[in-house]
C-alpha cells in the first residue's frame, strides 16, 4: 500500500520541517509545490528533500494561488498508483498526525474510499501574549500551545486510489470521491504558532482573496488579531498537559 502526499505551501517555515518529516514517516511521497514563499520555506524544502528522497518538490509556481495546484501533482503522479494505494489529497504544512496514519487507512473497508479527517485546532490566547509564553519559534511554542477550539472541523483528507478519478483545476478534489469512512483520523492542527506568522498568514490570506483564488471565504477578520481567543472561549484537549509556570 503506497500513500503519495499532495503539499502545497507558502511562507511555512517555521513549521515546515516538523510536518514535513512527521509525513514522511507515513508517506511514500510528499509533493511539494511551493506557492511563493519568501520566509526561507523554499530553502528549507530544499533541504529536506537532498536529506530525504521522500520530499519531492514538484514546482515552485510564485503566481496567485488557486485551488487546482494539487490537481497537477495528481495527475504527474497518478501513473505511479494502484488499486489499494491512497492519495493524501490535501497534506496542510500546520497539520500533524499523532497516530499511526498507515495503520487507520489499512482497517477501512474497502467499500469506503474517502476518509475525512478530525482536528484538534489549537489557538494562541491573549493570556498567552499577556503571560509571554509565545516566541518566534515555533518549535519552543508547541510546548506552550495548550488551548484549543471546542469544536472539532471535519475535512476530506485521504482518497484510496482509483483509475477513474477526475480531477479538474477548478475542483478541490478529484471525482467522483465515493463513499466516506465513518471514522474520522485525528489531526493536530497548528493554524497559529506566533505573532509574526499570524500576520504572514493573514497578509498572505487577504492577498489570495485578492487575486480571486476562489478560497479563503472564513478569513473575514480585520487583523491578525481576530486570530486570538480568551481562555474561556477554549478547551484543553486531553493530550495536552499545562506545565506549571
Amino acid at each position: 500500500m503506497k500513500i503519495y502526499s499532495l503539499l502545497v505551501v507558502k511562507d511555512e517555515a517555521d513549521i515546515i520541517p516538523l510536518s514535513v518529516t512527521d509525513a514522511c514517516r507515513w508517506s511514500d511521497k510528499v509533493i511539494v509545490i511551493d506557492n511563493g514563499s519568501t520566509d526561507g520555506t523554499w530553502e528549507c524544502l530544499q533541504q529536506l528533500a537532498a536529506d530525504n528522497p521522500k520530499v519531492v518538490l514538484f514546482m515552485r509556481y510564485e503566481g496567485p494561488f488557486h485551488i487546482g495546484l494539487r490537481a497537477q501533482a495528481f495527475r504527474a503522479f497518478r501513473h505511479e498508483m494502484k488499486r489499494g494505494d491512497w492519495w493524501c489529497v490535501r497534506l496542510d504544512a500546520d497539520e500533524l498526525f499523532p497516530g499511526d496514519v498507515r495503520g487507520f487507512l489499512s482497517r477501512i473497508p474497502r467499500r469506503f474510499r474517502t476518509v475525512k479527517k478530525t482536528s484538534t485546532d489549537y489557538v494562541i490566547t491573549h493570556e498567552d501574549l499577556a503571560e509571554g509564553l509565545i516566541s518566534d519559534n515555533f518549535i519552543d511554542n508547541k510546548e506552550n500551545i495548550h488551548y484549543a477550539l471546542p469544536q472539532k472541523r471535519s475535512e476530506r483528507r485521504f482518497m484510496r486510489h482509483s483509475p477513474f478519478y477526475v480531477w479538474l483545476s477548478r475542483w478541490r478534489y478529484p471525482h467522483p470521491w465515493g463513499r466516506v469512512a465513518p471514522e474520522e483520523i485525528p489531526v493536530d492542527h497548528y493554524q497559529y504558532r506566533s505573532v509574526a506568522q499570524m500576520q504572514r498568514r493573514y497578509a498572505n490570506r487577504q492577498q489570495a482573496k485578492a487575486d480571486g483564488c476562489g478560497s479563503f471565504s472564513h478569513e473575514i477578520g480585520n487583523g491578525w488579531q481576530d486570530y486570538l481567543r480568551h481562555r474561556k472561549d477554549c478547551i484543553i484537549p486531553h493530550s495536552s498537559l499545562i506545565i506549571p509556570h
